[in-house]
């Protein structure tokens, strides 16, 4: 586990993906000026239909995205795609692209040694587990899931499985469900075919749960919960192999009564306070994290500077919030108090159609 020390590096390359037509630009390469929060667009990438969810190979030479498309070249089926990133400039260079087997992929991951890229499919209710290759490329899925689980009670949201989020955490992979209200964990090893169904951890009935944080010096993880705007803290117990849910609370202040729908959910770099994004209430909900037993206390909510933040990025330095906000076609950038954890206030905006996702290098 690291801790934070205040001394954090960073490039200052930050990556954004957009929905639209594979004619259009998809992935935008920016700039970030770490003293002023200034943005630039360096770069602008197209070929990618909905680039809706990015990651970086760990030795930051590779970035991949994935395709949330129903059908792949008249295949059924979304894609995911490998990119190289110069090393002298930065530009972005396709290096190929592979099936996902699954409809409309929302979420891609890799594990910590870079062998292994693992996507949600939210509409095919699947998950793929792709390998990758010595050269960064995706290689053919080595595996292609489908769990199964009770449907939630929603029925317009919860009439399959959704699966969402997926990501390895030391030997495990969690893979948050938003149509069965389940997490499910797996343990992954290093060979081929070590890839093992362990359980699964069910929350509340209509939950949905989306995005989840892992904190990297407590045994607690916290997921976003969709469907009834809240935050849920898990205790992780047998090393990683089995959540507790321990708490639950709302995403949104007690005077709203609109719909919302939460997002994206992150820890600040020293580990002190939790992020998580509204759409509907248009905010980001901050928590102050007890070190002791992981237990939450909301301290702020604030405006997102837009309209429906389904993604956010924190800088390394916990300096700077990144919210992209899709339907206004923004990224507004906010002042955090590293100290206080609270958003101090917005220092910019840059206009960029239909933003997905933000990943600061």
């Amino acid at each position: 586990m690291a801790r934070f020390d205040g001394h954090y590096h960073y490039s200052g390359t930050v990556y954004i993906g957009c929905y639209g037509p594979a004619d259009e630009a998809t992935i935008h390469v920016c700039q970030f000026d770490k003293e002023t929060g200034k943005l630039e667009v360096k770069e602008s990438y197209g070929g990618v239909a909905d680039a809706s969810f990015l990651t970086l190979h760990p030795n930051g030479r590779y970035l991949y995205a994935v395709s949330e498309t129903e059908f792949t070249g008249g295949v059924p089926g979304g894609s995911a795609v490998a990119l190289a990133v110069g090393t002298e400039d930065g530009k972005l260079a396709f290096t190929g692209d592979t099936l996902t087997y699954g409809a409309h992929p929302c979420y891609i991951s890799t594990d910590a040694a870079g062998t292994t890229a693992f996507v949600s499919n939210y509409s095919g209710g699947t998950i793929t587990l792709l390998p990758i290759e010595a050269d960064g490329t995706l290689g053919e899925a080595s595996f292609v899931i489908e769990e199964e689980a009770e449907l939630g009670p929603q029925a317009d949201r919860q009439e399959q499985p959704h699966p969402h989020s997926i990501q390895k955490v030391g030997p495990y992979v969690y893979m948050a469900d938003l149509g069965t209200d389940t997490i499910f964990i797996f343990k992954h090893g290093a060979s081929a075919g070590a890839f093992s169904f362990v359980g699964t951890c069910r929350l509340q009935a209509g939950a949905g749960p989306r995005h989840i944080a892992f904190h990297e010096e407590i045994p607690y993880a916290y997921v976003a919960n969709e469907l009834d705007s809240t935050v849920t803290v898990l205790r992780v117990e047998e090393e990683g192999a089995r959540l507790v849910p321990v708490q639950t609370l709302s995403t949104l202040p007690p005077s709203y009564e609109g719909n919302n729908f939460p997002a994206d959910i992150h820890l600040s770099p020293s580990g002190r306070y939790l992020y998580s994004s509204n759409r509907g209430h248009n905010s980001i909900a901050v928590y102050e994290v007890n070190l002791e037993d992981g237990s939450l206390t909301a301290i702020q909510h604030h405006s997102c500077g837009g309209d429906w933040p389904r993604n956010f990025a924190l800088t390394p330095d916990g300096g700077f919030l990144l919210a992209g906000n899709q339907n206004s076609g923004s990224v507004a950038v906010f002042a955090l108090d590293p100290e206080r954890g609270v958003i101090t206030e917005q220092v910019f905006e840059l206009a960029v159609s239909k933003p997905a996702c933000i990943l600061v290098s």
